[in-house]
């Protein structure tokens, strides 16, 4: 048996390395143990018998541990979006580690202080139905850590100290040391590995601690869990404390809703009139969270054959029940938990921008919303979800105001999707009949009936009982629908595409309103080249590209493309191509560029104001810049109505008149970040080390890699041309800018005067003579159709 992690507190302390009988895992401990102290080789043994010396809400729990790691020499930082916008892997943020990957962990940024302290709230959904049934299991949570960031160059601290401060910490909130383990388990995740310690008190797992030093590769030569990794030339102490199991471990309660959701529960319990259920089952549900600690309870479990263990061990513990009484019991006491829990969840997760959708991140919200719902139709208090989310809100606006000052806003999105699942249901019992008469319903079909029609699997199993049929639903059903839509699917890396040439000059980012411009051409092919400088934007975030001429030596060559390949930008050619250390002049195309910098500077005053008037969760869902249009799709819960498209439009033209300057400069990511916050990127994840950031100072800031005008004055005018919705959850707003805003309120124009000639009648009565004559011939086509 090798020493494992051997470390030099664990010699100075007392620690021994010892082998559960049960599990085989190595763990260390001041005493000599049979198990390692951890679920499910042993009970919790907490409940009743808190752990430490006094008992804590969650804010008691997050300041003390905050303020610990403050004294000792850790910078406090703020918590990210529950939404992991600066991520293309995950739509949601699942640790506090999540924050800094992928720009710290590789390297590529720096971190926004070193070493850090965080309290991070997280969603994980792959639990979802064991949430309320465990006792344990929470959809969000607050993963609070202490990371360190070690380079070649630095050295901040690795294992020991590591240990040693996690060690101090819960020995000062009063947990006796010889009460603590440590197991050894090796951690993967994000992309990263290493070895890893779980800190383990009363049977419950209250911290882990990851060594960092891995990342993965396909070639290399280190293997953890079935995943290729190499060492990476950086050491990462990546912790994670659950504050709700601190909480949990320091009052003792049956479970832990009732530690960290006290007022939501009893609020719930009156709402649902389960409050005396609740209090004549306190003994009944401790026990079933001590064994179901012990008990794995992951979806695929048979549910009856995990209910009847529980129960033979609650009649061996002197109760008397049949499986029967025993359900009835638990199970309404199950949902109220799992309500209190997702309702919190629905509140980060409008409050942090998500818009229920059928796609990403609000495909997860819709499916955790309408679980809730569900839940409470059971407990017959259908009308209690936004009151829930609302009470949530009052109960954390001090720790995240952001979030109270959002609340208007979730609540109407919380209301219109419950509505909208309210009429799914109405036309769900046709959609059920009509499946199993084309063949029946298996798993497949649930699932299918899940993603493109919104029936849960528990409504459809009602409706065909309904209707004569019996559908079996498997336990987990939404724990596996959650695992499909986590994050985008994950594709082997390909290697990019590269130029032999040196890194172009972008001197259009220099000066942007020059056009012309002189260079060498430094790589050549038939009908490309690349220069050593340019002033030819190439096509990139939502932006076409430049065009123009090339001309040297007496010949000319119109570019009709531009397209950056790495750090080399490319220059598509019509016409002869210049070889290599050609020295050649080049002109942009003036009244191209004017319009596509037009019209990128309007999509940023357009988002800004849609923000502005609908509400902080408006986020670019897309956008593409043309000459003469241009259109921003934004995440919004309900259409645009000809109001809310007037004021926006009345908005925009307000800031063009107020001449705003519109400023440009280069970040680094780590200053970016701090400066701006995750707001800054609209536009998607950036992956570079420096971020230009695009500011009309006031109005908008933006990471932004396009071109624009110098001031909002420049735009002249700005038309909203249409609106439409492109998916459920995203509007979709097409616009023009300067004289094509001009233009296109002439064709309106134009088009209003012929209607009104072809009626007869002036422009201002040409609404009520159209509407005068749909209704004559409507009756008209009544009548014709009476005679025949």
């Amino acid at each position: 048996v090798s020493d494992g992690l051997s470390l030099r507190f664990f010699q100075e302390s007392g620690f021994t390395r010892q082998k559960c009988a049960k599990c085989d895992s190595f763990f260390w401990s001041t005493v000599e143990r049979e198990l390692c102290g951890d679920a499910p080789c042993v009970e919790y043994s907490f409940i009743g018998k808190p752990l430490f010396s006094k008992p804590m809400n969650l804010d008691e729990a997050r300041e003390a541990f905050l303020s610990f790691f403050e004294k000792h020499n850790h910078t406090r930082v703020p918590r990210a979006s529950v939404v992991a916008r600066w991520r293309n892997d995950i739509y949601l943020s699942i640790a506090s580690i999540a924050v800094f990957q992928p720009h710290v962990t590789s390297g590529s940024s720096k971190p926004p202080a070193n070493p850090l302290t965080i309290s991070q709230p997280c969603i994980r959904l792959n639990d979802l139905e064991s949430v309320g049934r465990s006792g344990r299991h929470l959809t969000t949570f607050e993963m609070m850590a202490h990371h360190a960031f070690n380079t070649e160059e630095q050295n901040i601290y690795w294992q020991d100290r590591t240990v040693e401060l996690c060690h101090e910490l819960y020995t000062g909130l009063g947990l006796p040391g010889s009460e603590i383990t440590y197991k050894e388990n090796p951690w993967v995740g994000g992309g990263n590995g290493g070895e890893a310690l779980e800190v383990l008190a009363g049977g419950l797992e209250l911290a882990t601690l990851v060594f960092m030093d891995l990342e993965e590769d396909p070639d290399g030569d280190i293997e953890l869990k079935g995943i290729k990794f190499k060492r990476m030339p950086r050491s990462i102490v990546d912790t994670g404390y659950g504050l709700e199991r601190l909480v949990w471990a320091s009052q003792g309660t049956p479970t832990i809703y009732e530690a960290v959701f006290p007022d939501a529960v009893s609020h719930l319990t009156k709402l649902t009139n389960l409050k005396d259920s609740l209090e004549n089952s306190s003994s009944i549900i401790s026990e079933n969270a001590k064994i179901c600690g012990v008990l794995s309870i992951d979806y695929g479990s048979d549910l009856t054959e995990l209910r009847q263990k529980v129960l033979d061990r609650l009649n061996a513990a002197g109760h008397s029940m049949t499986l029967s009484e025993f359900t009835s019991a638990i199970e309404p006491l199950e949902k109220l938990f799992a309500v209190v829990d997702h309702s919190r969840a629905l509140a980060f997760m409008f409050g942090d921008g998500i818009v229920p959708s059928n796609v990403k991140a609000g495909y997860l919200a819709r499916m955790v919303l309408r679980r809730t719902a569900l839940l409470l139709r059971d407990l017959d208090a259908q009308d209690a979800l936004s009151e829930m989310v609302s009470h949530h809100i009052d109960t954390f606006s001090a720790t995240y105001p952001e979030i109270g000052a959002n609340k208007a806003h979730i609540l109407d999105m919380v209301a219109l999707e419950q509505e909208r699942f309210t009429q799914t249901l109405e036309r769900g019992r046709r959609t059920v009949q009509r499946a199993i008469g084309s063949g029946g319903i298996d798993q497949d079909k649930l699932l299918e009936l899940y993603d493109s029609q919104g029936l849960p699997p528990s409504v459809v199993s009602d409706f065909a009982s309904e209707l004569g049929h019996s559908i079996e639903v498997p336990d987990g059903f939404l724990a596996m629908v959650a695992e499909r839509h986590q994050g985008e699917t994950k594709t082997e890396k390909k290697k990019p595409v590269s130029i032999d040439a040196e890194p172009t000059n972008l001197d259009f980012y220099k000066d942007m309103e020059k056009r012309s411009f002189s260079s060498e051409v430094v790589f050549s092919d038939i009908g490309q080249i690349s220069l050593k400088n340019t002033l030819f934007y190439p096509e990139g975030g939502g932006q076409l590209s430049d065009t123009g001429v090339i001309a040297w030596s007496g010949k000319e060559s119109q570019v009709v493309e531009v397209q950056k390949v790495g750090d080399v930008v490319v220059h598509r050619l019509e016409g002869e191509t210049p070889p290599v250390g050609t020295q050649i002049s080049g002109t942009v195309d003036d009244e191209r560029r004017s319009g596509l910098s037009r019209h990128h500077t309007a999509t940023h005053l357009v988002g800004a104001a849609a923000r502005k008037i609908l509400g902080p969760h408006v986020w670019q869902a897309g956008a593409s810049k043309y000459v003469d249009r241009a259109r921003l799709d934004i995440t919004h819960h309900r259409r645009l109505t000809r109001d809310v498209i007037d004021n926006l439009e009345s908005m925009v033209n307000q800031l063009i008149v107020e001449d705003h300057p519109v400023t440009t400069g280069f970040h680094s990511r780590e200053d970016a970040d701090r400066e701006y916050g995750n707001t800054l990127y609209q536009g998607g994840a950036p992956n570079y080390r420096e971020v230009r950031v695009v500011e009309i100072p006031g109005v908008d800031v933006q990471a932004c890699a396009g071109t624009h005008v110098v001031s909002t004055s420049k735009l002249e005018a700005v038309k909203v041309l249409r609106t439409e919705r492109i998916q459920d959850g995203v509007e979709r707003i097409e616009f023009s800018a300067g004289p094509d805003a001009i233009k296109a309120a002439q064709r309106e124009r134009a088009l209003l005067e012929e209607t009104a000639e072809k009626l007869g009648v002036p422009i201002d009565q040409a609404p009520s003579a159209a509407q005068k004559f749909v209704k004559e011939w409507k009756e008209l086509r009544n009548r014709v159709s009476s005679l025949e």
